[in-house]
């Protein structure tokens, strides 16, 4: 005899404690943020809002809830609703595919849109929402937030402006909703008010816990989670906003874990930077982007400290000009100045941005920024480690004294002691970090915690409106770099010049010193153009013209 299992509906609710604080809050409310952990219920808690509230009951309702990208909507939300047992299903809902809108029996509907460019937020110019909800908000730019939210409000009193957000930590939303939402209060669950829109938000933390149908279904999955690398399992598990899958610089530290060294922090308190210092100046310019200008110190012991810098939107480049030559009117030693390489278009005028910012900060001497965004993340990388360096490669057996004889009789004494020097203990380094950013520089701090991989060229940074902090970042290690190359070459040249003047003193033959002084010169030149065919050379940024 076959059992027959009668079908069974599973009606959605919100779960007890903050899923059903995130829709019992009143709705003076303007924005409610509920973030974190993975599987908390967030997605489907921006879904259901507008029917657990009973908005839909409306006519005159007008909702909308936005994921980044069409497939994303697609495979998500619309999925979801189209379910049988969906809130929107049950309600009477129903979904026209050629709109991507749900039209209900009393004429209320919600629009299922996305936001894959930022232009795309202009389609909503003329609408009017009562509600919009953002799914993983940390997906969509500032801007886009900014310009949609503009466009919720109500002239009818019965139904209230609303927005509603989720999502986990990471992408390139990162730092700007955890500055919007969670710093305000780390632990959320606080009402905040904006002096300047006047209006009210708050952060719901949403944990794991709060889904206890999931862990039901799969009592595995916290275990699973917590077999994830650590960032990833903070993130996930533990709704942590200062660590995220997916960010490129895990290392980059804006405060220090307790469990991890001193020198485990990147973000210092500002000090002055001594006159003596070589500086370097770097600029990515945009107009309705950022403009972005900073100042990097070297040290003796080659740390970086980036120590200064000033950001300008839609500013004329007089007046940022202007403002960035007082940046650095009281810098002595300013090596090198670079700006981003599309600076030099002409675009039709007679002289370029570049030509243009010299002739109007008096800063001459501009070079191209070195934009290889490869070598400048990887660079980036080496800069901002606090580790020590993994042991370095080691010949199986140890020292052989018949090898290095054997060596030294082929080969001499220059490659012997390159062969010994294998098996000398490195010296501890104790520069590290190389690279350190005072804390008055917040534009840098934000941009380079937002970094996140690109789908497409997987090694590079995802670019983003907003990323000329990082962009300018790099030009200015990249200049620092170029900087040390042509102090050591100079370094090595001088070096060599004292042997010779040493072994001339010992055995006074004007033709061997002759002869290595000719050898020396020859080499460095060989080296410095070499060097300059690609890199920068040192010069005093006050007294070049502009070439016209």
């Amino acid at each position: 005899m076959i059992e027959v299992i009668e079908p069974t509906s599973y009606i959605w609710k919100p779960n007890p404690g903050r899923q059903e604080l995130f829709f019992s809050l009143p709705d003076s409310i303007f924005e409610r943020f509920y973030g974190g952990a993975a599987g908390g219920g967030k997605s489907e808690a921006i879904l259901n809002f507008p029917i657990i509230k009973g908005f839909y009951k409306h006519p005159k309702f007008k909702g909308i809830i936005f994921r980044r990208t069409y497939p994303q909507l697609e495979e998500s939300l619309i999925a979801r609703i189209k379910e049988p047992d969906s809130l929107y299903s049950l309600v009477g809902g129903k979904y026209n595919a050629q709109d991507h809108v749900c039209t209900f029996p009393s004429g209320a509907t919600i629009r299922f849109s996305y936001l894959e460019r930022d232009e795309d937020a202009r389609d909503h110019d003329t609408a009017e929402y009562h509600y919009a909800g953002f799914d993983e908000l940390t997906h969509f730019t500032r801007w886009q937030y900014t310009y949609i939210t503009s466009r919720v409000r109500s002239t009818i009193p019965s139904l209230p402006a609303i927005v509603c957000s989720a999502s986990n930590p990471g992408n390139i939303g990162h730092a700007w909703v955890r500055e919007r939402f969670v710093e305000p209060h780390r632990d959320g669950m606080v009402l905040l008010h904006d002096a300047v829109t006047r209006q009210y938000r708050i952060f719901i933390p949403a944990k794991l816990q709060d889904n206890p149908r999931l862990l039901e279904n799969d009592p595995t999955y916290l275990n699973r989670l917590s077999l994830l690398p650590e960032a990833e399992r903070r993130a996930k598990a533990e709704g942590d906003w200062w660590v995220f899958a997916g960010q490129v610089f895990v290392e980059f530290r804006a405060q220090k874990f307790s469990d991890e060294p001193e020198n485990a922090l990147h973000v210092v308190d500002p000090f002055p930077i001594p006159g003596y210092w070589p500086k370097v100046l770097a600029i990515d310019w945009g107009y309705t982007a950022m403009t972005w200008a900073g100042l990097f110190g070297l040290s003796p012991d080659e740390v970086a400290f980036l120590y200064a810098e000033r950001t300008f939107y839609k500013t004329s480049i007089a007046n940022w000009a202007s403002s960035v030559a007082q940046m650095c009117q009281f810098e002595d030693n300013l090596m090198t100045i670079v700006m981003d390489p599309s600076a030099w278009k002409h675009d039709g005028q007679e002289l370029s941005i570049a030509e243009q910012f010299m002739k109007h900060s008096g800063l001459y001497g501009v070079e191209r920024a070195d934009n290889d965004r490869i070598s400048g993340k990887m660079l980036l990388h080496d800069l901002l480690r606090w580790g020590p360096k993994p042991p370095r490669y080691i010949p199986p057996g140890g020292f052989d004294q018949d090898t290095f004889d054997r060596v030294y009789r082929i080969k001499g004494q220059k490659v012997a002691d390159e062969y010994l020097a294998l098996f000398q203990p490195e010296p501890p380094e104790t520069n590290l970090p190389k690279l350190r950013i005072f804390r008055t520089c917040p534009e840098v701090i934000q941009a380079i915690q937002t970094c996140v991989y690109d789908e497409k060229r997987v090694e590079d940074v995802k670019q983003w409106n907003g990323d000329d902090p990082y962009d300018g970042l790099r030009y200015g290690a990249k200049a620092l770099e170029r900087y040390l190359d042509s102090a050591k070459i100079g370094e090595r040249k001088e070096m060599k010049i004292a042997k010779a003047m040493e072994a001339f003193e010992k055995t006074g033959d004007y033709f061997s010193l002759h002869r290595r002084m000719e050898k020396l010169e020859s080499t460095m030149r060989t080296n410095v153009i070499s060097f300059r065919r690609n890199h920068t050379y040192p010069g005093n940024y006050r007294r070049q013209k502009i070439g016209h």
